[in-house]
């Protein structure tokens, strides 16, 4: 069990290092994953946008839940991650309230360290975003200190696959698309992408020194969205001209996908939305250009965005 602040200034642990020695320990000499990740194919599309085959995550992992509603309530019936194995559990984190979060490996790995963070994995709370949680990711992303490192969270409706709250940990080395584009003031702390983006969505800044307050004005944001049962999704990045101290929150609301998730050539969730594309088939990743990857990110724009960045400047 670790404190976050084990990991902070000149101490011979750091985070991401003990996340990746222990994930290639079991990737290596274990049979936990589903498939192993070797020397997937990419390809950068005009530029922008980079596409990956993986048709093992499409084969070889664990059917998604059926997601019915934005807020639907944790069901201890279901798949959940106090039933993983305890070889799965990378380490655990304990806060100042001993409060336990754990990172685990991703049996179904999109890239090499894809894990999963738990917060409070022992209360079993239901793939809804809370202001501690968010406030959780962004420590995190500063104890990391690593530029590499980005904390995504897809919500129930928009192709989460498992009801027990949890962010994804993804570690790559190229700048995502959405990273680079530029932000347009609305009000206050609230920006927006630019309009050139083909998904709008919210902008934020979590400072380091005000992790908590931040963090609960943006929660703000989606707590709106939950009242009005808007699915979303959410990257925590550290990637920008002005982003030392400052971890960049990008939110997009977006239309709702009922049902379990269909293994469709792609499955637009955050990583889609910030322009990392996995796909299934040799086909899609051969033929796919940005025109057709823009096109199925627009099928999920919300249908008046502007509208609710209206709503959103009176909260």
């Amino acid at each position: 069990m670790y404190k976050l602040n084990h990991f902070e200034g000149n101490r011979s642990e750091k985070f991401l290092e003990l996340l990746k020695s222990n994930w290639d320990k079991l990737h290596n000499d274990t049979d936990i994953f589903r498939y192993k990740i070797d020397n997937f194919d990419e390809r950068l599309v005009e530029e922008k946008y980079v596409l990956q085959l993986n048709p093992d995550r499409r084969a070889k992992r664990r059917t998604p839940e059926e997601m019915n509603d934005v807020c639907q309530p944790f069901d201890k019936n279901k798949f959940n991650f106090t039933k993983v194995s305890p070889e799965e559990i990378l380490f655990s984190l304990e806060d100042d309230v001993s409060d336990v979060h754990t990172v685990i490996v991703n049996v179904s790995p999109i890239s090499r360290y894809h894990s999963l963070l738990c917060p409070s994995v022992n209360k079993c709370l239901p793939q809804v975003v809370t202001a501690e949680s968010l406030a959780l990711a962004a420590e995190i992303m500063f104890v990391a200190q690593d530029r590499n490192l980005r904390i995504l969270f897809n919500s129930l409706c928009a192709f989460a696959s498992v009801n027990h709250l949890h962010y994804h940990l993804f570690i790559e080395e190229e700048d995502f698309y959405v990273e680079n584009v530029k932000w347009q003031h609305v009000k206050g702390d609230i920006h927006r992408l630019d309009a050139s983006y083909p998904v709008p969505a919210f902008c934020f800044k979590i400072k380091r020194q005000s992790i908590v307050q931040n963090s609960k004005e943006i929660y703000k944001v989606l707590e709106h969205f939950l009242n009005k049962s808007i699915a979303h999704n959410i990257l925590l990045t550290t990637r920008s001209i002005d982003a030392n101290n400052v971890v960049n929150v990008i939110v997009w609301p977006r239309k709702k996908t009922v049902g379990a998730k269909q293994f469709s050539a792609m499955n637009v969730a955050v990583l889609e939305l910030s322009g990392w594309f996995p796909v299934y088939d040799a086909g899609s990743f051969t033929n796919l250009q940005a025109a057709d990857l823009e096109k199925e990110l627009s099928k999920w724009n919300i249908e008046d965005f502007d509208k609710l960045c209206e709503e959103i400047v009176q909260l």
